[in-house]
């Protein structure tokens, strides 16, 4: 949109930020050809200059653009923003997706700043628009230089590497076209394009921490260390390789000590203890956000004080977390629950013959089969959750039922009876997952507590002829 309110498109795709674009496009895989792009549009200079250079790559990367403005609805002007990305986006022949938000009624509502209740509105706008286009991606216009604010800003408040490696110039849907240029060269290209753009005066005042850093500290290091911008880009960088290959290194961890089951993630208390401390905070914190996802901004604090149970001595520990999210310690396993568990309910289910009985409200499977007699049927040869039985002695029909006060049990290799109570409490199995166990009886005898030990009923004799199998699936600890 030139002087007369129309827009030019005679740029050589050779220009220098045209140029930078393209590069940090290729070089971090941004995009593809035929790809659906959303471009998020305030009106400002850097994401105007974002819907102009994608406009001119349109044609050599086969794009589908769609522009996204989102009034916050904070400024008098705001409308004003709205209406001139609807003409510069029309003049483009870019179809323009416009809405307002109550921002100041969310962040009073959630309890958010208003900074971040903008930033959750906003993002969530623009996937709203991406899967109405079916877009691949979404670009926002942040350069450089907010990069050494951002930077900068973490570094005053205090943050992890992850922090310190400043916005990635792509993240899951969110790719960042112009990560690697100045905001200089951005006001440059669209001084010499005569290309207008609005400006919020909110950003000239100094009252935010993100304010002060750009129109102060900034300045004052360019004076005396005038390309100080290469050298913390490099410092940067190397911080965001060392954060992913932590990353890695955490997310193997993550994979072999938390498993998902439904609202809760099942954490090995041990194998957490074991681990180097950094990663095992990497570990926590990812499963916290597979629980919560990005709606709750988990801290460091949170994540010492689950580490502060995992390394304490209380065996039994409850603790409420932000998000509605529960922790739970019983013994060696750490639970994290975006939902009140519910009280385990008493069951009773008789096996007739060979197949499967479904337990409920447990998620246990129980198989009954016969086989044939092998070295692997030997009691002291199966796994916990597989025991094998003399079929003649194990007749059916059996019985698969819940924990009930006063069980006793005789245990393989044992001598007497315990009370089940004390066996599972030496073999530190949860209280909250005792009912949950699916015991094997036979006429009043406990034959079996999957996951725990053998009894000694029906065991198998050289004069046994059939085995039963016993498998249990879909429950663990």
């Amino acid at each position: 949109m030139n002087s007369r309110g129309k827009v030019t498109a005679d740029v050589d795709v050779g220009h220098g930020l045209v140029s930078k674009v393209k590069a940090a496009i290729d070089k971090h895989e941004m995009m593809h050809s035929g790809d659906g792009i959303v471009v998020g549009v305030s009106g400002g200079p850097d994401s105007v200059a974002l819907l102009y250079v994608l406009h001119i790559l349109k044609s050599e990367r086969d794009l589908r653009l769609s522009a996204a403005h989102l009034d916050h609805g904070l400024r008098a002007e705001s409308g004003r923003d709205a209406e001139f990305t609807r003409e510069l986006s029309a003049s483009l022949g870019i179809e323009a997706h416009v809405q307002t938000a109550d921002v100041r009624g969310m962040a009073s509502e959630l309890g958010l700043s208003m900074e971040e209740a903008g930033r959750r509105a906003r993002y969530d706008f623009f996937e709203r628009v991406r899967a109405e286009v079916d877009a691949r991606s979404i670009a926002t216009a942040h350069h450089l230089d907010d990069q050494m604010e951002t930077f900068f800003l973490r570094v005053l408040r205090g943050s992890t590497l992850t922090g310190l490696g400043g916005i990635p110039p792509r993240r899951e849907r969110i790719i960042r076209p112009l990560i690697e240029a100045r905001r200089s060269e951005i006001l440059a290209f669209l001084q010499e394009r005569g290309i207008p753009y609005r400006t919020d005066r909110s950003n000239l005042s100094d009252d935010t921490d993100r304010n002060f850093i750009r129109n102060r500290l900034m300045p004052l290091i360019a004076r005396r260390f005038p390309d100080f911008s290469r050298p913390l880009t490099r410092t940067m960088n190397s911080v965001r390789e060392e954060e992913e290959f932590l990353g890695k290194l955490a997310s193997d961890l993550q994979s072999g000590t938390a498993r998902r089951c439904g609202a809760e993630v099942l954490i090995d208390i041990p194998r957490v203890r074991d681990a180097p401390r950094v990663l095992a905070r990497r570990s926590v914190l990812k499963s916290l956000y597979e629980l919560s996802g990005p709606s709750v901004r988990w801290a460091k604090v949170h994540v010492d004080t689950i580490l502060d149970v995992v390394h304490g001595e209380n065996p039994s520990t409850e603790i409420h977390l932000p998000g509605g999210i529960v922790l739970f310690r019983e013994y060696d396993l750490l639970s994290l629950t975006s939902e009140r568990p519910e009280e385990p309910v008493p069951f009773f289910m008789s096996a007739d013959g060979p197949g499967e009985l479904r337990v409920p409200s447990t998620g246990a499977i129980v198989s009954f089969d016969i086989v044939g007699p092998g070295r692997e049927t030997h009691p002291d040869r199966t796994g916990p959750w597989e025991a094998f039985f003399d079929a003649d002695v194990a007749r059916f029909p059996l019985t698969v039922r819940s924990m009930r006060p006063g069980d006793r049990f005789r245990p393989w290799g044992m001598k007497g009876t315990r009370k089940l109570k004390e066996v599972l409490i030496d073999v530190k199995v949860p209280r909250r997952l005792r009912m949950r166990i699916p015991l094997l009886e036979k006429d009043t005898e406990i034959l079996w507590v999957p996951g725990v030990r053998r009894g000694r009923g029906a065991s198998i004799v050289p004069q046994t002829n059939k085995i039963l199998r016993v498998r249990v699936t879909g429950l663990a600890w």
